[in-house]
C-alpha cells in the first residue's frame, strides 16, 4: 500500500472547511511522518476526507496508514466510514496498480480478521463485500476448521444472522437477492461442519456446543 501510493505527498495547504476542521485538527495530521500517525491523529480526518477536508489525492496520501491502523482492530476509526470513503472517492477509477493493491489489502485483512480473531465482523463483511462486489470472494477465504477462530465466527454468523439473511433482511438489505442466495447456499453446504463441531465441543465446551446445536437447527429447519 505504501509503495503504491508513495507518489501522493503531504499537502500542508490542504483545505478544510473552517466550520468542520480546526487548526488543531490540521496540526495533528501534519505533525508526524505518515507511518507514525496514530488513530487519534487521523480519526477526524477519516470522517471528513474529501467531503469537507482535502481532495482525493490528499486522501490517497493518508490511505495506507489509515488502512494499516484500521486492520489492527484497536482503532477508533470507524470501519464503515473508511470503506465508504473508498466508494466516495471512486476508487474503481484509480490507477490499476492502486485498485489491485486495495483489493489485495481488503482480502488479506478479511482473511486475518475472520480466521484469527473471534467475533463475527458484520460491518467489515458488508463493507468489503460492497467494494469487491461478490460475497464468494470473502466466503472462499473463510477457514472453517473446527478448532480455529473461523469456525467460531461461522457459528456466530449463523446463530446471530441466519434468520435475518433468510427472513427479516434487516442487516443485509443492501445485498442483492442473488448474493443473499449465494451466502445462504454456502452456509447450507457447510452445515455438516456444525454437526461435527457439536460432537467435538460437546464434552469440551458445553455452552458453545449448545450454540452450535441452535445454529444447526436454524439451517436444517429452513
Amino acid at each position: 500500500m505504501y509503495a503504491a501510493f508513495s507518489g501522493y505527498h503531504l499537502n500542508h495547504a490542504m483545505h478544510g472547511c473552517p466550520c468542520c476542521v480546526s487548526s488543531g485538527d490540521k496540526q495533528k495530521i501534519h505533525s508526524k511522518e505518515l507511518k507514525e500517525l496514530t488513530c487519534d491523529d487521523l480519526s477526524r480526518y477519516s470522517y471528513k476526507a474529501m467531503t469537507t477536508w482535502g481532495n482525493t489525492e490528499d486522501f490517497k496520501h493518508y490511505l495506507p496508514r489509515i488502512l494499516e491502523l484500521l486492520s489492527t482492530g484497536n482503532c477508533i476509526i470507524d470501519n464503515s466510514i473508511v470503506l465508504g470513503k473508498l466508494e466516495y472517492g471512486k476508487w474503481r477509477t484509480w490507477q490499476e496498480k492502486e485498485q489491485r493493491v486495495i483489493k489485495e489489502f481488503l482480502f488479506a485483512w478479511w482473511r486475518e480478521r475472520i480466521n484469527e480473531r473471534p467475533g463475527f465482523p458484520l460491518y467489515v463483511f458488508l463493507g468489503i463485500n460492497d467494494l469487491v462486489g461478490a460475497p464468494e470472494h470473502l466466503l472462499s477465504r473463510w477457514d472453517l476448521s473446527i478448532e480455529g477462530a473461523g469456525f467460531t465466527n461461522f457459528v456466530d454468523f449463523v446463530y446471530e444472522y441466519y434468520y435475518d439473511l433468510t427472513v427479516q433482511k434487516r442487516f443485509f438489505r443492501q445485498l442483492k437477492e442473488h448474493d443473499l442466495c449465494k451466502i445462504v447456499s454456502w452456509i447450507k453446504s457447510n452445515s455438516i461442519g456444525l454437526e461435527e463441531g457439536f460432537f467435538y465441543f460437546e464434552s469440551k465446551d458445553e455452552e458453545f456446543a449448545e450454540r452450535i446445536s441452535s445454529a444447526h437447527f436454524m439451517v436444517s429447519g429452513s
